[in-house]
């Protein structure tokens, strides 16, 4: 069995957008050390302050993938508040890293990966990551978030805290003819929420607080592209 794993983190020093330079370097490594032992891992979401580093792997690599990953951010991290609340032990557990794990069945690793990020949003920001995760359990292969209301035990890392805002979640999919539609409906569905936004990947958090934005990438063969523009096309937005 094969599955995406997503892991999810604040490494600006800032509240508002990641570096450009800092992003790159870990691509370039991450890249570097995947090719190592053939996993195929890549940066698909950037959000606000964020960013999500989603890798396509077998079971009995996951611990190793995200610890390479954990490593990586911890490098390059220009802020260490959500890599510093990850613990050992999950009393101890603070706001830390957000993880999502599916299985999938194709062949190619095909899924949909949504990142969010908060400014003073953090009251409705998981209510909104649950209905694209409850989305995905009825229309996708596997879907999970980061969205817990105990410590979230991350293979290779470590705990994270309840406490941890900018949920990421995962849809796999059996077909990725699934994909328009489950993309479609995920986007329709979130336009009921309030103060909840749709963007490009790399936007800042350009809002009127409080409020959400998220970021909605397809994960194929390794690849990321981002659906924004395609979404924005097919629905004729200006």
């Amino acid at each position: 069995m094969k599955y995406i794993s997503s892991i999810s983190v604040d490494i600006s020093s800032n509240d508002v957008e990641t570096s450009e330079v800092v992003n790159e370097k870990i691509e370039r490594e991450l890249q570097l050390e995947m090719s190592k032992i053939g996993v195929k891992s890549t940066i698909t979401n950037v959000t606000g302050d964020d960013i999500v580093i989603s890798s396509f792997v077998s079971e009995d690599r996951i611990e190793e993938v995200n610890n390479i990953v954990f490593k990586l951010l911890y490098k390059h991290a220009e802020g260490f508040e959500d890599l510093e609340g990850v613990s050992n032990d999950p009393k101890t557990a603070g706001e830390g890293v957000s993880y999502a794990l599916s299985k999938t069945p194709s062949e190619y690793g095909d899924s949909i990966i949504i990142g969010f990020d908060t400014y003073c949003g953090e009251s409705f920001v998981n209510e909104a990551a649950l209905f694209v995760e409850e989305i995905g359990k009825k229309f996708g292969y596997d879907s999970s978030s980061s969205v817990s209301d105990v410590p979230t035990k991350i293979p290779g890392i470590g705990y994270s805290g309840v406490s941890t805002d900018d949920p990421v979640v995962v849809i796999t999919l059996e077909n990725v003819k699934d994909l328009q539609k489950i993309a479609g409906m995920i986007y329709g569905g979130l336009l009921g929420f309030e103060n909840v936004y749709f963007v490009k990947r790399g936007s800042p958090t350009n809002i009127l607080p409080p409020g959400v934005i998220y970021t909605m990438t397809a994960f194929l063969n390794g690849n990321a592209i981002d659906l924004y523009d395609g979404i924005k096309r097919k629905n004729n937005l200006l």
